[in-house]
């Protein structure tokens, strides 16, 4: 009898591995990207970092003052950057005097579940606002997701951001930052 329940367990164990863990549907697709909202608004860049895959691959072409700047992250500098980016929103709202405030939206477009239900490709954009004017991130990109022992992670995204600032902002932080 024990020999069955180890068997029994086995079994279940091997099929959530291989099987029930790996399948991801249009929901999960959604719950991902409230938890990259959620994370972002935070401003928690370690919840972020837990959202990509291991294996994650990042192309990302950033627009900014006219120049381009291309690159391709794995998960640790993807994570690197992450945690940069949120290093800046903080020297830049500590300089202002207050808190720099963050607005977040994004929108989802296609969604292509995979067939096997193991991947699904989406069509994302997203604008980052920070302050009321200071500084904005318009980031369209196409994003693979799969899911690995029940959690959705992002393992491949092409990503095109167009940053754009006010210079001024600091000179007269009250117009783009909120008051501590």
């Amino acid at each position: 009898m024990k020999t069955l329940v180890l068997a029994l367990a086995l079994v279940a164990a091997g099929w959530y591995y291989f099987v029930g863990g790996r399948q991801l549907d249009e929901q999960m697709v959604r719950d991902f990207y409230r938890a990259e909202a959620h994370a972002t608004l935070s401003r928690d860049p370690d919840a972020l970092c837990k959202l990509l895959s291991k294996s994650a691959v990042v192309r990302q072409r950033t627009l900014m003052s006219g120049q381009t700047k291309s690159e391709t992250l794995n998960r640790e500098q993807a994570c690197e950057a992450l945690r940069k980016s949120h290093e800046f929103f903080e020297k830049v709202g500590d300089r202002a005097g207050g808190t720099l405030s963050i607005e977040f939206d994004y929108e989802l477009g296609t969604i292509d579940v995979a067939s096997d239900r193991r991947s699904a490709l989406v069509e994302f954009s997203s604008t980052l606002k920070m302050g009321e004017s200071f500084m904005q991130f318009r980031t369209t990109s196409t994003e693979r997701l799969v899911r690995r022992l029940g959690r959705v992670e992002l393992a491949e995204a092409d990503a095109m951001t167009r940053v754009s600032w006010t210079p001024g902002a600091l000179a007269d932080p009250a117009r783009y930052f909120q008051a501590q």
